[in-house]
């Protein structure tokens, strides 16, 4: 993990980080606007690479794959519109329907990396005592949910690395892959459900959903405070643009119209500025140390033995 985000993960509390994550999910879900979603696209993708670069490109791979079959799904099922581009039997592809398989494809793809920033910063026994106090009755499904799915993209890595070697011919086009890659993907969600029932059974088994646990103390600093009042900041403005219906498209319609204006444009810098808000607050506290605490403090404190 980068320094930096390294800094915001350990000096805020679990209350803030779970509120910076609940807002990126949020902003992944609200808004349809290509400009926004590309523009929210590229800021959780720095933010993934800086946090867990491990695994990062195993998820491009998996994410990939999900945007591609959700185009070509979407073309499928909807074939509105008047300008045509192709048509090949009974599949008729327009300027209209492609819009909409693009949009409804980064859409999904915003939402896959929104849940691994959560799978990377997530202090899951914290949030799952929140869950289980004000919700009990989702808690498990909300923590089983958004675990999982980073686990359902490592399942799928690994077996389709192991096909490799077992399938003694391993198609690379045409008709034979698409069928290769049906028959992994339901190996992939047969391997994934039986583990998300196993987990969820012995959870209730042990009573997880019905114990009444005790939150420690959290203590709040002004970190937290200013990084509260920007998210809830940010959250108030996202839902009155939803309120408004400003960023959002008419998605799946034969007429699609696409806009830019300045309040586009705000949204794309203020979604970005909190997706970013991590890196921005570990980089804002590097050079307050760099150029004013690193002059004034011993050099084997804990201050400066941080960024060593």
């Amino acid at each position: 993990m980068n320094r930096l985000i390294l800094f915001f993960q350990k000096n805020v509390n679990s209350i803030t980080v779970f509120a910076y994550l609940l807002n990126i999910i949020l902003v992944s879900l609200l808004y349809n606007n290509p400009f926004i979603t590309i523009t929210i696209l590229i800021s959780l993708l720095i933010i993934s690479f800086l946090t867990r670069r491990e695994k990062f490109f195993s998820y491009i791979g998996f994410s990939s794959v999900v945007f591609l079959v959700t185009v070509l799904f979407n073309l499928i099922l909807n074939q509105r519109g008047t300008h045509n581009l192709l048509m090949i039997g009974f599949l008729k592809i327009t300027m209209e329907s492609l819009g909409n398989s693009l949009i409804l494809g980064l859409s999904f793809v915003n939402l896959l990396w929104s849940f691994y920033i959560y799978d990377s910063f997530a202090r899951t026994k914290v949030i799952f005592e929140v869950l289980s106090r004000l919700f009990k009755s989702i808690a498990i499904i909300f923590i089983l949910t958004l675990k999982f799915i980073p686990e359902i993209i490592q399942t799928f890595t690994e077996t389709r690395e192991l096909r490799k070697f077992r399938v003694n011919i391993f198609e690379t086009k045409g008709f034979k892959k698409i069928q290769q890659t049906i028959d992994l993907t339901e190996i992939i969600l047969d391997k994934a459900v039986a583990k998300f029932m196993n987990v969820s059974d012995t959870l209730i088994l042990k009573g997880y959903e019905k114990q009444h646990q005790r939150m420690g103390k959290i203590f709040f600093k002004r970190i937290d405070y200013w990084t509260l009042t920007l998210i809830v900041g940010s959250f108030i403005l996202d839902f009155w643009f939803a309120v408004t219906k400003t960023g959002q498209i008419n998605f799946g319609s034969a007429n699609l119209m696409i806009g830019f204006n300045h309040k586009i444009f705000m949204i794309m810098i203020i979604n970005s500025v909190l997706i970013l808000l991590p890196l921005l607050i570990g980089g804002i506290n590097y050079q307050w140390w760099k150029f004013y605490i690193s002059k004034t403090t011993v050099s084997n404190t804990i201050t400066a033995k941080s960024y060593r």
